[in-house]
């Protein structure tokens, strides 16, 4: 009778969850280019995957540049990226590119992520013609977060996120090649005797 052979087998894999949001994001943002008139949920999704992106990023700068990071953690995504910012010397304008961007992100993902039902009412209007009826008329009401949700606003915000985050990379010293990438894995394989 044959024996058969065993294989003891291990694997490993780093896995950055800031790159799988950043590329969620651009998946549904590319989504939304293709069809523009339906693309509504892409463009909320791609805003919502970039929000991800850069709180998943300060969590994994966080914990390599403070040793108490788990008392950080709980922080709000704004305050993580000011508590982030001051350690590593970077000085920020929320009033200009690309933080004012990331403000109104984190605004957008704090509305919807903590989301409440809303009554939402117009000021009273006059208008003089059937077609300024009409045109009045068709606008929707919309609360803010989902008027946030164009085109513009989820290219911007991707372009900032990657920014901000490439520089914060570099404010930490880390010279590696696998900012965006998604991670890395290895296995092993050995014949037990």
């Amino acid at each position: 009778m044959i024996e058969k052979q065993r294989v003891k087998i291990s694997k490993e894999a780093q896995v950055n969850t800031y790159a799988e949001m950043f590329h969620a994001s651009h998946v549904m943002l590319y989504k939304a280019e293709k069809d523009v008139g339906g693309s509504y949920y892409q463009l909320m999704a791609s805003l919502i995957f970039t929000a991800f992106t850069l709180e998943a990023y300060l969590n994994h700068i966080g914990e390599r540049i403070f040793v108490c990071w788990d008392d950080l953690e709980q922080l709000s995504p704004q305050r993580k990226l000011n508590v982030i910012a001051e350690k590593m010397g970077i000085e920020r304008n929320e009033g200009e590119r690309p933080y004012q961007t990331i403000k109104e992100l984190f605004k957008f993902r704090n509305e919807v992520a903590h989301g409440k039902s809303v009554f939402l009412k117009s000021d009273d209007h006059i208008v003089g013609t059937n077609t300024e009826i009409d045109k009045y008329m068709s606008e929707p009401l919309e609360p803010k977060w989902k008027r946030y949700c164009s085109l513009k606003n989820a290219k911007r915000a991707r372009e900032d996120v990657k920014n901000v985050i490439t520089e914060f990379h570099a404010a930490a010293g880390i010279t590696d090649d696998f900012l965006f990438n998604t991670g890395i894995w290895s296995g092993h394989a050995t014949l037990i005797q």
